[in-house]
């Protein structure tokens, strides 16, 4: 009996998925490789990491090192908001852009977190991301597979295919084209926009900085139009001083991508000035006139007074991601939006932004984000402690641990059969066509 119309899209679909999993599983493989390969060149990784973890440990729900931090940024003339919600923060960003109807951004979590592009949009303004991956999320619709490398689910060939409809012309299916045609989209808005929106990898508190790393060049150059530079960071980005900032840094990169550095570190304490004529200071000389932090908190200050504190020594590498063998199976399903793998969904149902327990329900307990992450994040316990805080009743906890385990493994087991199924059925379909 022939397919109708209905069962063949969901077929379609359910092979298309199948391949953006193999397709992040490739892309995840070589990040780990790369990891393994450059170890070596790391010998102290074992006393950084436990550096981090101290620096995360006093700083996380720090009053006083936050109010040093805002004092300090304000001396060296940013102006410094602190904004309790979402709201508040979406708020101010629309007032710093002001009439304007373009802006141009770089990567940032914190703005997929607070659903800030989507705001804008609503608002008449056009966003244009200018981290090459976030671009192609952008335009193709997607949701990122990873907080620092976002299309890492989407292959070549359905980026090209997809880009070839949007822009109306071939696109051919290699990095190059790719890149090159999503370059010159970017370079266009760049050029014409005067405000650039950035998040923050850190905030150094001593000195009153903050800290940016990217590999592709664009945050300096949205960092420099010549209106304004707005920034947005959680309040678990401050660290004690540059020294500290420096060594997250170095580790973020490493758990992130394999490499040891990036090709850029930018640290910025204030608007480009000059004393040349007279000693008279003068600010703004190249780059922005302005530039204004917006501080989220967002639950963050709810969070680092509970037990789910932990949750905020993140450091946003997605190593977490790149080892969990639920997520190799669901990819971004094990996940509530842009908040991602386990960590993303405890983070999600603390704020109150999902009541679902599905998502719950894929984690394996099998503690490999856990052993892998720079700061030992103990994600498997809070997603246990919400499991059973969503139970009406509760006895023998050991037995619902193991019926947890026992149910999470089942379930994954009946999906790889499903996801390699489609997978080898997807091969087989290509083949056909391809004779």
């Amino acid at each position: 009996m022939a397919m109708d119309d209905k069962e063949l899209k969901s077929k379609i679909s359910r092979f298309q998925k199948a391949r953006q999993i193999k397709t992040m599983r490739k892309s995840f493989s070589t990040v780990r490789r790369r990891q393994k390969e450059n170890k070596y060149r790391l010998p102290d990784l074992e006393y950084r990491k436990q550096r981090l973890r101290e620096n995360r440990e006093k700083s996380i729900g720090n009053d006083d090192l936050l109010k040093l931090a805002a004092e300090n940024l304000k001396r060296n003339g940013i102006r410094v908001y602190m904004t309790k919600t979402r709201d508040e923060a979406i708020a101010l960003v629309f007032a710093e852009i002001g009439g304007k109807k373009l802006v141009v951004k770089s990567k940032s979590n914190i703005t997929k977190e607070i659903g800030l592009v989507r705001a804008l949009e609503g608002k008449g303004i056009k966003v244009i991301e200018t981290d090459v991956g976030d671009r192609v999320i952008q335009i193709l619709g997607e949701i990122p597979s990873h907080p620092t490398g976002p299309a890492s689910h989407l292959s070549r060939h359905e980026i090209a295919n997809r880009l070839s409809e949007h822009f109306n012309k071939r696109i051919a299916p290699t990095a190059e084209a790719i890149v090159e045609i999503i370059k010159r989209d970017i370079v266009r808005s760049v050029n014409t926009a005067n405000i650039g929106i950035t998040g923050a990898n850190a905030i150094a508190a001593e000195e009153g900085a903050v800290l940016l790393i990217h590999n592709e060049g664009n945050i300096i150059q949205v960092a420099t139009r010549s209106g304004k530079h707005i920034i947005l960071a959680g309040i678990d980005k401050i660290y004690p001083n540059i020294e500290a900032a420096i060594n997250m840094l170095k580790l973020q990169t490493y758990y992130a991508t394999g490499s040891l550095s990036t090709s850029f570190i930018n640290i910025i304490s204030g608007a480009s000035q000059t004393a040349d004529i007279e000693k008279e200071l003068f600010r703004g000389i190249h780059g922005p006139e302005e530039i204004c932090l917006i501080l989220v908190d967002n639950y963050r200050n709810e969070i680092a007074n509970s037990e789910y504190r932990e949750l905020l020594y993140c450091i946003g590498c997605g190593q977490c991601l790149l080892v969990c063998p639920a997520y190799s199976v669901y990819g971004n399903r094990f996940g509530i939006n842009s908040q991602l793998g386990g960590k993303g969904i405890v983070y999600t149902m603390i704020a109150g932004e999902s009541s679902s327990n599905k998502a719950l329900e894929k984690c394996l307990s099998c503690r490999h984000c856990q052993k892998n992450c720079p700061v030992g994040i103990n994600t498997p316990a809070m997603i246990n402690q919400l499991r059973f805080q969503r139970r009406k009743k509760l006895r023998q906890p050991r037995l619902v641990l193991a019926y947890d385990f026992i149910r999470a493994h089942v379930d994954w087991i009946k999906d790889i059969v499903k996801l390699e199924t489609a997978l080898l059925l997807s091969g087989l379909m290509e083949n056909d066509e391809n004779e």
